[in-house]
């Protein structure tokens, strides 16, 4: 199930990005934050948080698809989406929920849209750049691990990640940046091995970031919408992270 998943998931992905008109692939990246807002208030709700009302996916939605406009229609919806938050909890939610309530619907703003929405200020080559680098660098760190990994990283964390793991990814990644910028940006940059490394780096903070959010909440995967995979943010939590620090380094 894990194989057939990623045997669909990924060409769609690729597709989407390829080919995909800006606004149909600002819907798809608004979709995917919005189910990956919706898995993080489960695991708020599951460590006893709380969660704002479902009407407030469609503000993480509206968050993501105003990267379209820029920078400043990015802060104006972020900024409307904190009051309206704000306003209907203190009319619907008890004072005793409110903070709770209030505080993770922010947070999964932050955490959700304004990250991976940068992909949407990205050309369409970059993005691939981006990919490659986290999913060769991730592919290299689970080979890794299965033939040499023995000193964890983050036992308190994660305890299958480990130190040889983590290095192997950021080798993976530096010759994927590399490979990859020639390929796909159509020069050698050799910049592109420590911004690879830098990003490799951000995206493996992200997984243990997911990871302390999972064990916070007491559980495994933060949902099952892709079997085999777990949720969402089991599998774009390295991208929440990596996305903007990979566009501040890579973008003039």
């Amino acid at each position: 199930m894990r194989v057939l998943t990623a045997a669909v998931a990924i060409p769609l992905v690729l597709l989407l990005t390829i080919f995909a008109p800006n606004t149909i692939f600002a819907a798809a990246v608004a979709i995917v934050c919005m189910v990956a807002a919706d898995e993080f208030f489960s695991l708020g709700v599951k460590n006893g948080i709380g969660r704002p009302g479902r009407w407030f996916l469609l503000a993480v939605g509206i968050v993501c698809m105003s990267f379209l406009g820029g920078p400043a229609s990015v802060l104006s919806a972020s900024v409307v989406a904190g009051l309206s938050l704000m306003t209907i909890e203190m009319l619907t939610a008890s004072a005793k929920d409110a903070l709770g309530r209030v505080a993770i619907g922010l947070s999964s703003i932050l955490y959700c849209p304004i990250t991976l929405g940068f992909t949407i200020f990205m050309p369409r080559k970059q993005i691939l750049l981006l990919f490659a680098i986290i999913w060769i660098g991730d592919s290299a760190a689970y080979y890794c691990v299965r033939a040499f990994g023995a000193r964890s990283l983050a036992p308190g964390l994660s305890p299958k990640k480990t130190v040889e793991g983590a290095i192997a990814g950021c080798i993976g990644s530096m010759a994927a940046g590399v490979i990859g910028g020639r390929w796909l940006l159509g020069a050698t940059r050799f910049d592109l091995i420590w911004i690879s490394a830098v990003t490799a780096i951000a995206g493996q903070l992200g997984d243990l970031a997911e990871s302390m959010l999972k064990r916070s909440a007491g559980v495994k995967d933060s949902s099952s919408i892709l079997p085999g995979h777990g949720g969402i943010l089991d599998r774009l939590d390295s991208l929440f992270f990596a996305t903007p620090v990979f566009y501040w380094l890579l973008i003039p």
